[in-house]
């Protein structure tokens, strides 16, 4: 709701249409005060809840009244300045659909969704033409032209799962222009405490849904090209990646009825004049393909191999990494990674240093630029200057450096294709595994206290292991990180989550059958006593801070809104005093200063001098 609000747009031009689907919470009671405070925001209520946000959507769309539409879910928020900045794009090209870049947060990470479809600034492109755009067939980071929707009568269709990738399949199919930007548009909500999007669909059930999706495709009227990439889409990310690559598929004793989906799969694919070989385009996949119709035994080895072995059997031959398959599968496409950067160390030439990294890449390698990346926060970035000689990148030690960052280096290439520095070289040995082959290459800024107070301790490993749990139960612990509480201290039976920087008081001490910690909560319910989750503290109330939860808040004095529970991120917006926030939650940083939480995520603070309890 906030992020609607802050957009900076004229309001007089765009209008927020709520579709209430008869929620059992205080949603449509907030939706009623927004609406009454301002005049760009429309409410509408079902007068039955339809269990799916099909008809939600269907109905927002039809009582529209703009030009242009984008899908917002619930606890998700626009950018402030890249979704009007796409809007302008899209108005000045008159185009019908626009792409622009989708951040996910979770608790842990900031993450880039959907590189394919936001990795340059163009305009005049024909939609269904984008390499790989049906890969991302949801709601976040787009912008379509009403009239597409009106004039082919699309629709959502009311099911459990896959609606999203019907609608926009068609949608994209038949949308003749396109726009796309580089610029942040959308943010996904993907915290812990957001549990209202999660669905619990599993393989099994989605595996027959996108049968249904799949019979409804094929008989829409699209370009060829759309309906290949689409097709393509399906096989080798529904069918194969997220259905016989899994663990599922390992485990289940069932394994006739995967084999039996994916080959209905291969024959509606084939009454419709396609043939799935042409639709294959990762090699991973044409192995995949090829041992189904060779040998199952072989197929269910190869799968095995590629989730639990692939990562850490690699090694280089003519300037291209590989991977290692055990000698049964030689007679199958020998798998390449397209670029595998690797640090090489700092080199002085010429009197100066260089950070040099290796490159090993396909042939059809070409590299865009390099740029370094906040750790765990992928909305910050930075383009360096570099030198490209053969094989290896050549970056001056001075140029290395990301304000009070820390940071991974990037490679990107062959368009929207991105690849973090390794640390060290690939490694394969049949008899032992080299540790953290993986890791990525970090750099840590040296002005970063937590940093330096990290690399300067003496403690060690046996001691860390001895302190590692509570051993008394403290008044109020802070969670660090992510965790859940239990019915049970053994931890079989879970409650609830609770989200990084929540107060939980505390009753006592607890421990597992082994014996393990555990503590005790004032609603006995039991949660880690690990220190690495939980920070003990005897706080209860912190003068000068609201110290508990309000409902709704008056801000007083001027004060800045954040993303963050830290305020070290740049706000998004200046709140002005008279100003009113729903607040759905108080959380606490490292410090234990309280920050009231708004419900639209966002943070701003407790202090009474800046804020006002109303109810």
């Amino acid at each position: 709701m906030q992020s609607l609000v802050d957009l900076e747009m004229d309001h007089t031009q765009i209008e927020a249409i709520f579709v209430d689907d008869l929620s059992s919470d205080r949603s449509y009671e907030i939706l009623q005060y927004y609406e009454k405070k301002y005049d760009f925001i429309k409410c509408v209520q079902l007068e039955e809840n339809s269990g799916s946000p099909s008809q939600p959507r269907n109905v927002g769309i039809e009582v529209a009244n703009g030009e242009y539409i984008a899908l917002l879910d619930a606890d998700d928020w626009l950018d402030s300045k890249g979704f009007p900045k796409l809007v302008l794009q899209m108005v000045e090209h008159e185009a019908d659909f626009g792409f622009g870049q989708c951040f996910k947060h979770t608790d842990n990470t900031i993450s880039k969704l959907a590189r394919f479809a936001s990795f340059q600034e163009a305009n005049g492109l024909v939609p269904y033409e984008i390499n790989k755009v049906f890969r991302a067939v949801g709601p976040p980071g787009k912008i379509f032209k009403r009239s597409t929707v009106i004039d082919n009568d699309i629709k959502f269709q009311h099911m459990k799962f896959g609606e999203d990738k019907l609608f926009f399949a068609e949608l994209i199919s038949k949308s003749k222009s396109a726009s796309m930007t580089t610029s942040a548009v959308y943010h996904i909500n993907r915290y812990t405490d957001n549990v209202s999007l999660v669905k619990s669909t599993d393989v099994i059930e989605k595996s027959k849904i996108n049968l249904e999706v799949l019979r409804q495709i094929v008989n829409l009227e699209i370009p060829k090209i759309a309906m290949e990439g689409i097709l393509s889409r399906i096989i080798e990310i529904d069918y194969m990646q997220r259905f016989l690559v899994s663990k599922t598929f390992l485990k289940s004793e069932d394994k006739a009825f995967f084999f039996n989906q994916f080959s209905k799969v291969e024959t509606i694919i084939k009454e419709a004049g396609f043939n799935i070989e042409d639709l294959l385009i990762t090699d991973k996949y044409k192995n995949i393909y090829q041992l189904f119709h060779s040998d199952k035994k072989a197929l269910q080895e190869y799968i095995h191999y590629m989730i639990y072995d692939s990562s850490k059997q690699k090694y280089i031959k003519d300037k291209m990494v590989y991977l290692k398959y055990p000698d049964k599968f030689n007679h199958l496409i020998q798998l390449q990674e397209e670029c595998i950067p690797v640090y090489k160390g700092t080199e002085m030439i010429d009197d100066t240093f260089y950070e040099v990294i290796e490159l090993f890449t396909k042939d059809d390698f070409k590299i865009e630029y390099v740029e370094l990346i906040k750790i765990h926060d992928e909305r910050y970035s930075k383009k360096i200057n570099y030198e490209l000689k053969d094989n290896y990148i050549y970056i001056k030690s001075e140029d290395i450096n990301f304000y009070k960052y820390d940071f991974n280096i990037a490679v990107q290439f062959n368009h929207h294709k991105s690849a973090l520095v390794f640390a060290t070289y690939p490694n394969f040995n049949d008899k032992v595994n080299l540790k953290r082959q993986n890791f990525k290459l970090e750099f840590v800024n040296s002005q970063n206290k937590e940093s330096k107070d990290t690399k300067g301790s003496n403690t060690s490993t046996k001691e860390t292991k001895v302190n590692k749990y509570l051993s008394e139960a403290p008044n109020y612990v802070i969670t660090t990180k992510s965790i859940k509480s239990y019915m049970d201290a053994d931890f079989k039976e879970e409650f609830n989550s609770i989200s990084k920087g929540s107060l939980v008081a505390i009753s006592g001490m607890g421990q597992t059958s082994k014996g393990t910690p555990r503590l005790i909560t004032k609603d006995n319910h039991f949660i880690t006593a690990n220190v690495s989750f939980v920070n003990p503290t005897e706080l209860q109330k912190k003068d000068g801070y609201v110290s508990t939860i309000p409902k709704r808040i008056r801000i007083l004095k001027k004060c800045k809104l954040y993303t963050d529970v830290t305020f070290k991120n740049e706000p998004i917006r200046t709140m002005q005093p008279n100003e009113e926030l729903n607040i759905i939650d108080i959380d606490y940083t490292k410090n234990f200063t309280p920050r009231l939480k708004t419900v639209d995520g966002y943070y701003i603070t407790a202090n009474i001098n800046f804020v006002e309890v109303l109810n």
